[in-house]
């Protein structure tokens, strides 16, 4: 049996270090193990399926009236499949055999779909979950190595800034911004995700007004009209990166923002 360290946490310790913040909770999702689940089930069904197909050939060329009954009355057939070692008695157990199977089948594709529309958690989210780990070292067993398989784990709870300028901002978050460190392993700190969010919005929006505060005086002291063209396309530009950099909006609000600045200066160079 390994030795157990004295330092070392236990499984309780961990649940409450993943339960300490929403961000925190991932999970491995086996997703290889997953599919070996899906073709070993998809291989079971083949199998019902080829065994039904068989079945229905042996019923088209049977000439006794009462089976040729049987596979067109639900009736017929579900008494005549109490008759132990009937032919309808070892169908009944086929049709048994696919409703089951296909039952676990869908319900794995389903929660399989479901599960793959969870996303991985960031970087620096995993840095604190593997450093507490190798730092408490809560499992043992096969356990020992758990966040090894980085690209295998996923969060249940995602960072809501997709942003670059976001997780940049949450990268010096824990550096920078007031917050509390976790009892047992100090290089864990807490800090609040709405004073990130009021930062990201504060600058944003104060980068998107510099842009075009700067392009307007730009064109103002230009006179010259291809010059003034070509200021349009680049401020507009500059605006448009600026909103992929620091916002997660969408690629046609990206668009729908950039064509009303580009309007915005063409009037302004028209009204002069």
């Amino acid at each position: 049996m390994a030795a157990v360290s004295p330092g070392s946490s236990s499984h309780g310790a961990f649940a409450e270090f993943i339960a300490s913040d929403p961000e925190l909770s991932v999970f491995r999702s086996f997703q290889a193990l997953s599919a070996r689940n899906l073709l070993h089930l998809q291989l079971r069904m083949l199998e019902i399926e080829a065994e039904l197909q068989k079945s229905d050939e042996d019923d088209a060329t049977n000439v006794n009236d009462a089976s040729r009954l049987a596979t067109k009355c639900w009736e017929v057939f579900a008494l005549r499949a109490r008759e132990k070692g009937s032919r309808e008695a070892k169908k009944m157990d086929l049709v048994n055999r696919l409703q089951g199977t296909m039952k676990e089948y869908h319900e794995a594709l389903v929660l399989r779909s479901q599960i793959m529309k969870f996303t991985t958690p960031n970087d620096r989210v995993f840095r604190v979950f593997q450093g507490w780990f190798d730092s408490e070292q809560p499992f043992l067993g096969h356990g020992h190595d758990l966040p090894s398989k980085r690209d295998d784990f996923i969060a249940l709870a995602p960072s809501s800034g997709a942003d670059i300028l976001t997780r940049n901002l949450e990268d010096l978050a824990g550096k920078y911004l007031a917050g509390k460190r976790h009892k047992e392993t100090t290089e864990v700190k807490y800090y609040s995700a709405r004073h990130v969010t009021r930062l990201v919005t504060i600058i944003t929006v104060l980068a998107a007004s510099l842009v075009i505060q700067a392009a307007i005086v730009t064109l103002y002291l230009v006179h010259n009209e291809v010059l003034r063209l070509c200021m349009i396309a680049v401020f507009t530009s500059v605006f448009a990166a600026s909103l992929a950099v620091m916002t997660d909006g969408r690629r046609t609000d990206i668009i729908l923002a950039t064509a009303a600045c580009a309007a915005v200066l063409v009037a302004f160079v028209a009204q002069d």
